[in-house]
């Protein structure tokens, strides 16, 4: 599963046979997903999320989508409580 950022957070509506709710959609279909990477999205796959090689603020950005207020977390803090909510 991929999900894909709009550069429109309030954008809500079809691009690309993709359902967007407030600039966010996902899907699994890959040539829509190199499509939407080709055309300025943010894409971001769930199954290749690496914390450890991510940027302290991707990281917040993730920990926001899933709930997890990061303010005040190191970056190794906020590794291990977004480790945590996958298990």
């Amino acid at each position: 599963m991929a999900r894909i950022y709009s550069n429109n957070k309030k954008y809500n509506g079809i691009s690309a046979g993709i359902n967007f709710v407030n600039g966010v959609g996902e899907t699994e279909i890959s040539h829509l997903i190199s499509w939407f990477n080709e055309n300025g999205y943010t894409v971001v796959e769930d199954k290749i999320l690496n914390y450890d090689d991510m940027k302290y603020k991707e990281l917040t950005e993730v920990a926001k989508e899933k709930g997890i207020n990061g303010i005040g977390l190191k970056k190794d803090e906020l590794i291990k409580k977004l480790k945590e909510m996958e298990e």
